[in-house]
């Protein structure tokens, strides 16, 4: 028997995979790397020790795995809200608030991405590297159309994406570490905050620009 082309073992081989991970995300999350143990992951997860074992040989897998699940999870709702999208003004709005909706509803994996950063701007060439460029690729081909479509400024796409990448994480990342002096508004909209910063600067006023 198969679930949506998979065989039944296959799609809760999966899940499984996917609960497990989720474990680990909080596990790393609320202890560290380094006081994490696959013991708390296979406690959270409601496994045996051993069961981790069958998917990972190391406790660094197990960290890169749930990390990197992730980040693709969130680079294929990019690509999924970018196609739904019409014009660089909405699709640049959809980029934005797949991010924002990351960062803002996955406290766990917020921690373990600020752990890992500095890991990744040291291995070029690594998993979260590639994904990275690759989100950077996609958001620089929106504003590319953009500027060929009259919509925006002639700017250097691939510098444009990353700005307006680190924009996002930088306004998300200051309040998650609370930064004194930041608004205590609560209706603040990040998501919203950003697009009219990065708006204001990228958009073609006249056919001169």
């Amino acid at each position: 028997m198969t679930v949506a082309g998979k065989t039944r073992r296959q799609a809760l081989t999966e899940f499984r995979e996917a609960e497990i991970l989720a474990a680990a995300r909080k596990v790393f999350g609320e202890r560290g790397f380094g006081a994490a143990t696959v013991d708390a992951i296979a406690s959270e997860a409601g496994v045996a020790k051993g069961t981790l074992y069958l998917y990972y040989d190391s406790k660094e897998e197990i960290f890169w795995a749930a990390l990197l699940s992730r980040l693709r999870d969130a680079l294929e709702l990019t690509k999924q809200a970018v196609a739904s999208a019409q014009g660089a003004e909405a699709k640049i709005r959809a980029v934005l608030q797949v991010r924002y909706d990351l960062f803002r509803s996955d406290a766990a994996f917020v921690r373990m991405y600020v752990t890992e950063f500095g890991h990744f701007c040291r291995n070029k060439g690594g998993p979260t590297h590639d994904l990275y460029t690759e989100g950077a690729e996609l958001l620089a081909g929106v504003l590319r159309d953009g500027m060929e479509a009259g919509e925006l400024r002639r700017l250097p796409p691939m510098e444009t994406a990353l700005a307006l990448m680190e924009m996002v994480k930088g306004v998300f990342l200051m309040r998650f570490s609370g930064v004194p002096g930041l608004t205590d508004d609560t209706a603040f909209d990040g998501a919203q905050f950003v697009f009219e910063l990065f708006w204001a600067g990228v958009r073609k006023e006249n056919k001169h620009e």
